[in-house]
């Protein structure tokens, strides 16, 4: 399989308007946004850039959650949530991650987890009976490592809530996507899956038919599996079209029909993208299309079309998902410095 261009004709089919954040790496984090923006979609359907709506360092992740935005500062290892109406973002309240490099977080009505890469910690911050500000209440700690240079210890990367009560997961430094309880305010764990050496779990995105899609930042793989009796059970593994070693993966978008899986695919600077069975239960490689830029760090599809935040060329690019699943080149990418996530407001 070879990758091929997406550039080979600028898509004119009019798409309705959205609204979007933006958040990006500051100087904290030796990059160089001023913190998060809005972009609104063009009729063509890909982004522009619109206004700064707060300055606030290295605002890595965002969760929009109804009138209030959270988000990840990684630099300072902290958690901010703001008040939000309509694009405009006021009254930030911060607190601890509960460790080092917050680079995800999960939120679940009263209770965000936060996800710290750097110390692999798991931080349970609470928010007030009002919902109008949060608290770091306490940390779950990890341990282990791995077989490659950027596994020498614990990395939190993401985490889900199964249910109310369960928590899966991902140590991309120790192999392992980790089962917690959660009860009063706490995480136990209490089981875990051990993934190949050197997989570096990353990602990971909740399927119907309670099926799990696992993506392996260093290992370039892509997992299935299936939640059943309270275990999880690997249905499908596959290599990422495209990748080669030396490359990192780095985040999952699925098709609205659910067809086609498409994963950022960093270093080659590539999306490469999945078929997925009719019964979501397994994935085959079809094709890998350049990303337009640098270093796709977050990719996010609204209806049939694909923006890629291109954090070290300073873009975002747009495509358009053809009949067959492949991502089109909207237009240019458009400026944005240092972008690492996006989020739908509208």
């Amino acid at each position: 399989m070879t990758s091929i261009s997406a550039k080979e004709n600028f898509d004119v089919t009019t798409s309705p308007e959205s609204v979007w954040l933006v958040g990006g790496f500051g100087a904290d984090m030796e990059c160089e946004s001023e913190g998060i923006s809005v972009m609104r979609s063009r009729a063509d359907g890909s982004l522009e850039f619109s206004h700064l709506a707060a300055d606030v360092a290295s605002a890595s992740f965002l969760v929009v959650d109804g009138d209030h935005v959270f988000a990840t500062l990684e630099g300072s290892g902290e958690v901010a949530m703001f008040d939000r109406d309509g694009e405009t973002l006021s009254n930030p309240n911060t607190t601890s991650s509960g460790g080092q490099y917050p680079c995800h977080l999960t939120v679940n009505g009263g209770v965000v987890i936060a996800a710290n890469y750097g110390t692999g910690t798991l931080g349970v911050i609470a928010r007030s009976a009002d919902l109008t500000s949060i608290e770091h209440q306490n940390t779950a700690v990890t341990a282990g490592g791995g077989p490659r240079p950027q596994q020498e210890g614990p990395h939190a990367h993401s985490s889900l809530f199964v249910d109310d009560r369960t928590v899966f997961t991902l140590d991309l430094g120790a192999d392992r996507i980790r089962i917690f309880s959660f009860s009063d305010g706490s995480l136990s764990q209490v089981d875990e899956v051990v993934l190949p050496q050197g997989f570096g779990p990353r990602d990971i995105v909740a399927r119907p038919g309670n099926l799990f899609y696992v993506l392996g930042e260093l290992g370039l793989g892509f997992l299935v599996f299936e939640w059943k009796d309270r275990q999880l059970q690997k249905l499908c593994a596959i290599a990422l079209p495209g990748a080669v070693e030396g490359d990192q993966a780095s985040a999952i978008a699925i098709a609205a029909d659910g067809r086609h899986a498409y994963v950022g695919v960093r270093r080659s600077n590539l999306i490469a993208v999945l078929t997925i069975a009719e019964d979501g239960r397994s994935v085959a490689p079809l094709t890998a299309v350049s990303c337009e830029g640098d270093w796709p760090r977050h990719i996010v599809l609204h209806d049939d079309v694909l923006h890629v935040s291109n954090q070290f060329s300073h873009s975002v690019a747009s495509f358009r998902i053809d009949p067959n699943g492949i991502p089109k080149l909207i237009a240019p990418p458009t400026r944005v410095l240092s972008p690492t996530y996006l989020a739908r407001i509208a």
